[in-house]
């Protein structure tokens, strides 16, 4: 998010919102033999000017990645009074910029076209929203800046949203980054019909950047699609608002599928790294967090999260949550307003060659654990310290984040068989996925031992 401050000191103001993905030149897909059906979108005017419309001068300050090549979660520029919002390893948050009005509309588009990247966007902009939200002052990391005796000044930030479902009472819940929404006290969603609209935090979940935000208004919903079929190659179009650029369009592939974020992520205390996240080379920049990455017909496919960036604007390296999680989170949050994690109870590490060699294990590869967790499965399936995990029901096991992202993908109760070396010898080990305790302390990334 990106913060506002009238009485902002930073010399060289800077564009303001999220970041992601980056521009890469568009994988030219073939054309189809016929003319792919675009549903036309109403005709309306997106903003261009600050959130809320007021186009005031905002500008927030940049920190700077510690590390040469930083995560750098799109939108939330240091956090909403008092909290730094989102999740990486090292934060490049932006950012300044003179607010414009704007009064260009949404092109109309034609009922037919032979342009996939115009038929998936005529079917999703129409869901596509520009999320503002704001709190009472800044936060401490950026009220550094002000004078000492200065008074806390209104922070002011923007992101996207995807609508997704109907609610029972006619009003709309849509999909938006846990991040975008943190801390928040007020928030306002505004649809491609430029109407600005009180939003209600329905919940968020910062183990995978998701929070559903509901509407009072009828909004068209996107189409959703299914993230387990996504092919690495295949065409990738990101929607949302970067730089507070209301509905914009990018287009690219999919990178990579079944991704961990590089360089570990969790700076919030108690959050898992996260991992099995779509890599994507369409361009994700500030305001972008929380927006739609969709296939070559419109579907959903993914919510965008997060880049890699040296320079906190889109490098080509773009993260997004599949959906298939997105959506399996936002059920738990609108039914309870809080999400469970599978979670199997050990701290581990990665068996490297390197470890291997030092501690004399059997296995070069694999989920090392130092210690299992007091009362959970795994001490109760008789997890111990020395073991090393080389598979989670067949699927091979090289890492933490291997181990991590095979917990994921299985239900809480279900039954799970881990192949162990152990004393010398190959054990299966049967136990049951459990709960991931809200409390439970997350060892910090530059602290080596993970939780799983």
């Amino acid at each position: 998010m990106n913060s506002e401050n009238p009485d902002n000191t930073t010399p060289t103001p800077s564009p303001e919102p999220e970041a992601l993905p980056v521009p890469a030149a568009p994988a030219a897909p073939v054309p189809p033999a016929e003319p792919v059906p675009a549903p036309p979108l109403p005709q309306t005017a997106p903003p261009v000017d600050t959130p809320g419309g007021t186009g005031a001068r905002r500008a927030g300050l940049s920190t700077g990645a510690v590390i040469a090549i930083a995560i750098v979660v799109a939108l939330i520029v240091g956090g909403l009074a008092g909290g730094v919002g989102g999740f990486a390893s090292g934060w490049l948050a932006s950012h300044a910029r003179g607010g414009s009005s704007s009064t260009g509309t949404l092109q109309v588009l034609p009922p037919e076209t032979d342009e996939p990247v115009v038929a998936a966007a005529a079917a999703a902009l129409p869901s596509v929203v520009n999320i503002d939200v704001s709190a009472s002052q800044v936060s401490p990391e950026d009220s550094n800046a002000l004078p000492e005796s200065h008074p806390g000044v209104p922070l002011r930030g923007n992101g996207s949203g995807v609508a997704f479902r109907s609610s029972e009472d006619g009003g709309t819940y849509i999909l938006t980054n846990a991040h975008v929404v943190e801390n928040a006290e007020d928030i306002f969603v505004t649809g491609t019909d430029r109407e600005r609209r009180r939003g209600e935090l329905i919940g968020a979940d910062a183990e995978t950047d998701i929070a559903v935000v509901k509407i009072a208004a009828s909004l068209p919903l996107i189409e959703i699609g299914d993230s387990d079929e996504i092919e690495v190659g295949q065409s990738a179009t990101a929607i949302g608002s970067p730089f507070g650029l209301s509905h914009s369009v990018t287009s690219g592939v999919i990178s990579a599928i079944g991704r961990s974020l590089p360089g570990g992520i969790g700076s919030q205390r108690n959050v898992y790294p996260l991992v099995d996240v779509i890599q994507t080379d369409a361009a994700i920049n500030p305001g972008n967090s929380g927006g739609a990455l969709v296939d070559r017909v419109g579907q959903l496919i993914g919510v965008n999260t997060a880049i890699y960036s040296d320079t906190g604007a889109s490098g080509g390296i773009g993260f997004a949550v599949p959906v298939n999680t997105a959506i399996r989170i936002a059920d738990q949050l609108i039914d309870s307003g809080i999400a469970q994690h599978p979670f199997l109870g050990i701290i581990g590490q990665d068996v490297t060659p390197e470890f291997a060699a030092a501690d004399g294990l059997d296995v070069d590869e694999g989920a090392y654990v130092v210690e299992p967790i007091e009362g959970t499965k795994a001490e109760v399936a008789g997890i111990v310290t020395g073991d090393v995990i080389v598979s989670l029901n067949e699927v091979p096991i090289r890492s933490m984040d291997d181990l991590l992202l095979q917990v994921r993908r299985h239900r809480i109760g279900e039954v799970v068989t881990l192949e162990i070396w152990r004393g010398g010898e190959l054990i299966e080990v049967e136990m049951e996925v459990g709960i991931k305790p809200a409390d439970l302390e997350v060892p910090r990334p530059e602290t080596a031992p993970q939780l799983d």
